[in-house]
């Protein structure tokens, strides 16, 4: 079934008007007056809607019933990424907000070759990952920020590092509970050891994520899920309707 963000939905009763993308999107699915489709607003609750009108520049629909689903992981994980080359961006956008990330703080680092920032192409992956897959909110995604400033920012919880260089210290090895991490991952051509030091400077710790080195994409996700199994709730609980 379509699902929509639309940010204030029901805030001023069942009625709903939808322009722009939200038509595009209606049209694209072929839904027809009488049909249903979903929305969620940008206060957690979800709403089945019915389409009333489809016009030219203007939808209209009514709310039917409203609920607060439980599908948000107890995890604040923060994703601090460092830049990649467009499509590669893109991908760690898009799946680690299906894994349930809260947030992500892309990073500039010495090493990243993806220097280009599309922040608004980002955040409209953000809010069409968070539609398919059934999220309740969609994370921020900010504007880049240089590595040494980011590690000065006050993170709540466990502040981690992933780093090639590090042998010693899996995610098993951390803390069995917490309700916060902020976890950095490097570029292609990894972190400088300079910024390693930075990082655990202000408090982070270095862990590794595998026994092999992985593509810094593939490093993202794999954070983001290995996190979620360890502290949040991928694997971990059962499924809530």
């Amino acid at each position: 079934m379509l699902r929509l963000f639309v940010p204030g939905a029901g805030a001023e009763g069942p009625r709903l008007r939808l322009t722009g993308t939200h038509l595009r999107h209606l049209r694209a699915h072929r839904v027809c007056p009488g049909e249903r489709f979903l929305v969620f607003d940008d206060r957690g609750a979800e709403h089945e809607a019915r389409l009333e009108r489809l016009g030219g520049r203007l939808a209209e629909a009514t709310i039917l019933a409203t609920h607060r689903p439980l599908r948000e992981s107890p995890l604040d994980l923060v994703l601090a990424p460092a830049l990649l080359k467009g499509a590669k961006m893109d991908l760690v956008i898009e799946k680690t907000i299906e894994l349930g990330v809260r947030r992500v703080a892309p990073v500039v680092s010495r090493h990243a070759v993806g220097l280009g920032v599309r922040l608004e192409r980002w955040r409209r992956i953000a809010v069409a990952a968070a539609e398919q897959c059934g999220r309740t909110s969609v994370p921020p995604v900010d504007a880049p920020l240089p590595l040494a400033e980011l590690v000065r920012a006050p993170w709540p919880g466990l502040r981690l590092i992933a780093w090639e260089g590090e042998r010693d210290v899996p995610l098993a090895a951390l803390p069995a509970r917490t309700d916060a991490v902020v976890i950095l991952i490097g570029p292609e051509g990894g972190f400088a050891a300079e910024e390693v030091a930075a990082a655990r400077a202000h408090g982070f710790r270095s862990v590794r994520l595998a026994p092999r080195v992985l593509r810094a994409e593939t490093a993202a996700i794999a954070a983001a899920a290995l996190c979620q199994h360890r502290w949040g709730d991928l694997s971990t609980a059962p499924a809530v309707r």
